[in-house]
Formats: C-alpha cells, structure tokens, sequence
C-alpha cells in the first residue's frame, strides 16, 4: 500500500512541477537607451535607406494623430525620392520612461535638399515621440509634429 502514495507523489512532481526556467522581465526604458534609438532614427533618415527607417516604427503607428503606417512610408518614400540629401537636427527637451515605453519632447529643424534643382527646403516645429519596447528594442508608437511658420 505504501507505493501507491509515492506512484501519486512522483506523478505529481512530473506532470505539476513548476517551470526551471526563470521568467526575467524586460528592463526598464533607459534615458540613454532613448537617446541612442533617437540618434539611430535621425541617422537612418538622414542616410534616406527607407526599410532601415522604418523598420523603427510599429506595423500600427501613427503620425499626427491621423497616418497610419502605410501612408507614413509613402509620405517617406516620396520625401526621399525626391532628395538629393536630407540633414536632420533634433534638440531633446524632455524624456519620460517608463517600464516598456516613453516619451520624447523636442524641436526638429530638417534641411532638405531637392534633387531636381538643388533647391533647399526648412522645415521646423515641436515634436512627440512616444516609443514602446517591442521584444528587445524600441519602436516609435506614435509621433506628432507641427510646422512654424
């Protein structure tokens, strides 16, 4: 009689053990992680390498509160084919993290130069970045821009 309880201890320890993995949550959204991913999307841009670019936002971002992902690569695609070069310049007011996001406030000044005549192009406002971890890296979730005039 006694091997019945430990037949029923092992099944239990077998089919009901608890997982040996560890389960280890993502770090937090670092400030510096946030000013490198910043970096990495005005270089990218600035290369005009359109995938690379996009490759930084999510298949569900939005810009302006309006453009979905498909028209924001469109708008992009257009914007570069047209350019002979493109130079980028953002001065970061504020970043807010958070456990798998932030928030990034600033101003941008974008030189563009146009391929046809070489006409250049200021465009220059106040930006919102709100970025999230996707997997292991950031993605931008949504970001919102004016225009001065």
């Amino acid at each position: 009689m006694k091997t019945i309880p430990l037949i029923f201890v092992l099944f239990l320890i077998f089919t009901v053990s608890p997982s040996t993995e560890a389960q280890i949550p993502s770090p937090s959204v670092t400030e510096e992680e946030v000013r490198q991913f910043m970096d990495q999307y005005r270089e990218r841009f600035m290369k005009m390498d359109l995938d690379a670019y996009m490759a930084l936002f999510l298949k569900d971002a939005v810009e302006n509160r309006a453009l979905p992902y498909a028209d924001i690569r469109e708008a992009y695609q257009r914007t570069i084919a047209r350019s002979r070069s493109i130079v980028y310049q953002l001065k970061i007011h504020a970043v807010q993290t958070y456990a798998r996001s932030a928030f990034v406030s600033g101003r941008y000044r974008i030189i563009q130069v146009f391929k046809k005549d070489g006409r250049e192009k200021v465009y220059k406002g106040n930006i919102q970045y709100d970025l999230v971890r996707e997997n292991s890296s950031l993605k931008i979730r949504e970001i919102n821009y004016g225009r001065d005039d």
